[in-house]
């Protein structure tokens, strides 16, 4: 049998101005449905104040009261109908409505994560939509709170014009748990992994189906508290439909009527907040992650020598730290592991978040950060090469568009020899953006140079480590073909962006040889499409390409190439015996920083394996890269062009 438990309930309500108790606007019947106390909360906040209500069991300090819930302004003719579901567990309840000056709404910071299946998704990125909605929840509450929010999404579904985006936000949970958990509750929203619970910390979520509601036009924070607060009836179950009706009013541009509410699911388990020490662990974490890029004559825009610089930067870094930009690594950790990763795992990036909200304090103790020296860019990474090609110098003017540059370097070696690294030393990083190498021994590879489709012999882009081939391969060097009318050649492809100023570059690469043949042959090889079109404004173009690998080889390394509406790419592997998997998943492609991801243990490849790349282009206008989004965009070399190239080091028995 159902019914309802009927407490006493005592009103102490009214508005406080100035410390006098002015006129009550709180009143109650017995909800004749729910058969629970039913207030109906009356008056008008006024655009420079809010009404606040608070409620407790006991009548001993009023003021210190839970807040229950906010209301803004409102029409002062017409009431709003309220009931309190604590009141089931309660003998009695007391209920104090108070009229608090409004405090300013803090702007809501830029946030990035992945979701349970491997995409992307930018708070700032959905400038296209009215309002985005994000609910907290872990696994545990998955289906309950899917329950509440469906009813929410079918009816933005059913009027998509709205333009309102609705997030789940779990950040409780392993990620490989989240997909499942998704699927067997039916959800079709994306569901955020948010593995640091930075996010959850910035909007303070501390309880599963609790929601935000922001509006992107200012970005400000219109709702927070539950998707809706149930009550059973002997009708059945009695609803108030909080995020709906803040939605409506919102959608109708129309003042939210219940601003906030407090919500009444289980606690997510968030872990406790810290102060750690500075000298013990924010420096020695920075000088591992950070300095090797922010150092004096650095590629970073700045360098971090003592504490009082990195203070001042702080809340910079804590922004890019929770929009996942720096450090600037882009693998999904879901996929395979990285011997070059050099990204923030989610306890380092909760560790120094935790330290910016403590105001960055210095403590005690020496300053590791002073023993931040300067680039060493004089100087080879792996020592002093073998044999060193010099492009002859170029005059780069100081602004506009350059062409790429196909610069030829005779091959100074005069027999066979196998190299175990290449690497390459711009002369001016300023302006080189990236430079590939390419070897030719006859026409036919001159041929195959331009666009870089069917790979390169060596290459510099920002974020591509110049270091040794993996262990045991190398690439094999060979002088010109016989019968060839060309010299073989080192092709250079420059590519030039201009600073500001007019200055020169002479861009070389350094050549290191093998004490031994390896046992493996390394190649760089791709898959491409260049077929694609992107049309204007486009939110998302997919494009697909594939490889198939002839012979049996290894992977070792994976790198995605596009340009600046690059979004996303995904190297999946589909063997012959029917399985299948992800190589590599780059959620959030950045063209300013390409790394060459290089696996920890590599793969093998059987013949016949198809190596399918797939990714997609941003052309719309909420790309804060996009040249221009009016524009119809195909491949191309230029940077207002396309490319989708999937490149792939593999090796195979020499």
């Amino acid at each position: 049998m159902r019914f309802c438990f009927r407490p006493w309930v005592t009103l102490l309500a009214g508005l406080l101005l100035g410390g006098t108790l002015q006129a009550q606007s709180l009143s109650s019947i017995i909800d004749p449905e729910c058969r629970l106390p039913r207030l109906s909360l009356q008056g008008q906040a006024g655009d420079d104040a809010v009404l606040v209500l608070r409620g407790g069991d006991e009548l001993t300090d009023p003021a210190a009261w839970p807040e229950i819930l906010q209301l803004g302004t409102g029409d002062s003719t017409h009431a709003h109908h309220w009931f309190d579901p604590d009141t089931r567990a309660a003998q009695r309840r007391f209920y104090r409505l108070e009229r608090q000056p409004r405090v300013p709404l803090r702007p809501v910071p830029n946030f990035r994560l992945t979701d349970h299946l491997g995409y992307s998704h930018e708070l700032l990125r959905e400038g296209d939509a009215s309002f985005v909605v994000l609910v907290f929840t872990d696994n545990a509450s998955l289906s309950n709170t899917w329950a509440a929010v469906q009813p929410v999404q079918s009816a933005l579904a059913s009027a998509p014009t709205n333009g309102v985006r609705l997030w789940l936000i779990n950040p409780a949970d392993d990620r490989a748990t989240l997909a499942g958990a998704a699927s067997a509750a039916g959800v079709t929203n994306p569901v955020l992994h948010d593995v640091a619970q930075l996010v959850a910390r910035t909007f303070d979520a501390t309880t599963a189906g609790e929601a935000v509601v922001i509006r992107m036009s200012t970005y400000e924070t219109v709702y927070r508290g539950p998707v809706e607060d149930l009550c059973d009836s002997p009708a059945g179950v009695v609803r108030q439909p909080y995020l709906a009706a803040a939605l409506a009013d919102a959608l109708a541009e129309k003042p939210v009527v219940v601003e906030r509410v407090r919500t009444r699911g289980n606690a997510l388990p968030l872990r406790a907040r810290t102060t750690p020490d500075y000298t013990q662990t924010i420096a020695p974490l920075l000088m591992e992650k950070c300095a090797n890029c922010h150092r004096p004559e650095g590629i970073g825009p700045w360098a971090m020598t003592n504490h009082a610089i990195v203070q001042t930067k702080a809340q910079f870094m804590r922004d890019n730290v929770v929009e996942n930009l720096m450090p600037p690594w882009h693998a999904d950790p879901a996929h395979q592991k990285f011997a070059n990763d050099f990204g923030l795992t989610p306890a380092q990036q909760a560790t120094l978040v935790d330290w910016v909200d403590a105001g960055a304090p210095r403590g005690t103790g020496d300053d590791p950060l002073t023993a931040v020296v300067a680039d060493p860019n004089t100087t080879w990474p792996l020592g002093k090469p073998d044999a060193i090609l010099k492009i002859p110098r170029q005059s780069i003017p100081a602004t506009g568009q350059i062409a790429y540059k196909y610069l030829l370097v005779a091959n100074p070696f005069k027999t066979n020899v196998w190299l175990r690294a290449a690497v390459v030393r711009p002369g001016n990083r300023s302006v080189v953006h990236h430079a590939l190498i390419f070897y030719a021994r006859d026409v036919s590879d001159f041929l195959q140079v331009q666009g870089g489709l069917g790979g390169f012999f060596a290459g510099y882009v920002p974020g591509m480590d110049q270091t040794s081939y993996p262990e045991g391969t190398g690439k094999f060097l060979q002088p010109a073909a016989a019968g060839s009318i060309l010299p073989a050649q080192f092709v250079f492809q420059m590519h030039y962006t201009p600073n500001g100023t007019a200055t020169s570059d002479e861009t070389e690469v350094g050549l290191y040889v093998a004490a031994t043949p390896p046992s493996r042959a390394l190649t760089t090889t791709a898959g491409y499409d260049i077929s694609f079109q992107i049309p204007p404004g486009s939110r998302t173009t997919e494009v697909v390409a594939e490889r198939l690998i002839a012979r049996d080889a290894i992977l070792h390394e994976l790198s995605p190439h596009m340009h600046y509406r690059g979004d996303r790419m995904r190297f999946e592997a589909f063997y012959p015996d029917g399985t299948q998997e992800i190589l590599l998943n780059v959620p959030k492609y950045d063209f300013a920083w390409q790394a060459l991801y290089r696996l920890t243990q590599p793969k093998t490849l059987p013949a016949g394996t198809r190596i399918r790349i797939s990714g997609a282009f941003d052309n719309s206008p909420f790309n804060p890269f996009n040249p221009n989004p009016n524009s119809t965009v195909r491949f191309g070399e230029q940077t207002d062009d396309e490319m989708f190239i999937g490149y792939l080091n593999i090796s195979e028995p020499r």
